[in-house]
């Protein structure tokens, strides 16, 4: 049971909403992945998209992304249908950094950043020396221009989440579309990511939309939230009115309860804590 449905907000988009979508479906075969689903996200503001496994939290990015098309709604970008602006400008404007990529063959970090440039130059036209100093610049903000010359696939998960987001940058983009950026990652690459990624979003302004299974995460940095369940909306809006108990339990399905700013699933069998010393 999804619950209550969600009730979107009256008239048109919000003043300065860069992203948005009324009743967006996709499907995969003959699978509906998204089911109604209504957000906005502003210029400049990092959101988060929480759910449970197969809610539809990846399958919105790829088609923010132009990865997938929608089967039904609305999706505009920047006041705009979408699917009416050049595949080119939203290449230039909108950069996605996937989970995870597989590397079949052997690439320089340095290149791999320089894909990000790709956007911005004319076909079957090499590198030119501002592409370059534009991927070491970004580099240089990930701090990771010191793996310049390292082959990507041989990066521990951080470094490598680290280039990507140096990728991104040197697209010049200004929404980021992040898939689980911090998954798999021990706690210090886990925070050397994300104090790496909010110092360029306070910089640039950078319009950050980040899947995520974290609800810590999603407290400390964003300042927008939207709840999936099995592709529809349960709860979308500012952080603090669409994190509460209530929205949670009915996302995740889970007793959740809140614990000071913080929220924990209760147990009845798992111990609160181990042994005193």
């Amino acid at each position: 049971m999804i619950g209550r449905p969600y009730a979107a907000p009256a008239g048109g988009p919000s003043p300065g909403a860069l992203i948005r979508a009324r009743g967006l479906e996709a499907r995969y075969g003959a699978s509906l992945a998204l089911r109604g689903l209504d957000a906005e996200i502003a210029a400049g503001e990092v959101a988060a998209v929480l759910g449970e496994n197969g809610s539809g939290k990846s399958t919105f990015l790829k088609i923010l992304a132009r990865i997938l098309p929608p089967a039904g709604g609305e999706i505009d970008f920047d006041g705009r249908p979408l699917s009416a602006i050049a595949r080119r400008e939203t290449a230039k404007r909108i950069a996605y950094v996937p989970q995870s990529v597989e590397l079949v063959f052997p690439i320089r970090s340095l290149d791999l950043v320089l894909q990000g440039r790709a956007p911005h130059s004319l076909r079957f036209v090499a590198e030119t020396a501002e592409d370059y100093d534009r991927a070491r610049e970004a580099m240089r903000a990930c701090d990771v221009e010191s793996l310049a010359d390292r082959d990507a696939s041989t990066l521990s998960g951080g470094e490598r989440r680290r280039v990507f987001l140096a990728r991104a940058l040197a697209q010049e983009a200004e929404v980021w579309l992040l898939d689980e950026p911090t998954a798999g990652l021990d706690p210090r690459h886990r925070l050397e990511f994300l104090e790496t990624l909010w110092k360029i979003h306070a910089r640039s302004r950078t319009t950050v939309l980040l899947v995520t299974h974290e609800i810590s995460l999603a407290a400390d940095l964003a300042s927008r939230v939207l709840l999936l369940k099995a592709g529809a909306t349960i709860a979308e809006g500012p952080r603090g009115e669409v994190l509460t108990v209530e929205n949670l339990r009915r996302t995740f399905e889970a007793p959740f309860e809140k614990r000071g700013n913080r929220f924990g699933v209760r147990s009845d069998v798992l111990p609160a804590g181990g042994p005193e010393p």
